[in-house]
């Protein structure tokens, strides 16, 4: 609906039929509708939307993770669009239309700390068992105190994903989840944070869980 401001001779804004109507410069312009509006992408912005589209289904509902293990590279932006950023750079193999997200460059972590050299997660009756390398303390700046956090995230059902903040020592070398915190078919990921807080580490991934 149009809007006419002093009578017919004054300025006004909107759509009177094919009609619209539109103020600029403190001047009343009226053009044409367009009969239809063409999305046409060129194959580098096809590319670029499923990179998109991929990435936000990975770091989709890991806000709050995301806030303490990318915190300290995130300047001037948030942690969820530099996990964004950094996950279409390095995590997604394959060509347009068969691009996929590779869980083992996912960087769910970037800090100082380095992460194992090795790890591994497995089903067992219990529930899932983690497990890590703890002889890389030459490798880079860590500790054995530094604390574990661990993520799962379903690449298929991206509604599901799940992590904790443990209180787990790196220098354990293990972990076992409860049986009811992953689904059939998850990617698990780990990663330390500093005993102080201070300091993350990279991320490591651990394993498929398939039933």
């Amino acid at each position: 609906m149009a809007q006419i401001k002093e009578g017919l001779t004054g300025s006004g804004k909107g759509m009177i039929g094919n009609l619209i109507m539109y103020e600029m410069y403190g001047k009343t312009y009226v053009r044409s509708r367009p009969s239809s509006y063409k999305d046409r992408k060129s194959p580098k912005q096809l590319i670029q939307r499923q990179k998109m589209m991929l990435t936000h289904n990975l770091v989709r509902h890991l806000s709050p993770l995301l806030r303490i293990t990318m915190k300290d590279i995130s300047i001037g932006r948030s942690p969820y669009h530099t996990a964004l950023s950094l996950n279409m750079k390095e995590a997604i193999d394959g060509n347009y239309p068969d691009q996929q997200i590779n869980p083992q460059k996912v960087i769910l972590s970037k800090g100082e700390l380095t992460a194992p050299a090795s790890a591994s997660a497995k089903r067992t009756d219990e529930g899932i068992l983690l497990e890590w390398s703890t002889d890389n303390h030459s490798d880079g700046y860590n500790s054995s105190s530094d604390k574990l956090i661990w993520c799962i995230k379903d690449l298929e059902n991206t509604n599901f994903s799940d992590f904790e903040i443990t209180a787990v020592n790196r220098g354990d070398g293990k972990y076992l989840l409860p049986k009811q915190r992953s689904q059939q078919n998850s990617h698990i990921w780990i990663m330390f944070r500093s005993a102080d807080e201070m300091r993350i580490s990279e991320t490591k991934w651990a394993g498929h869980l398939e039933e």
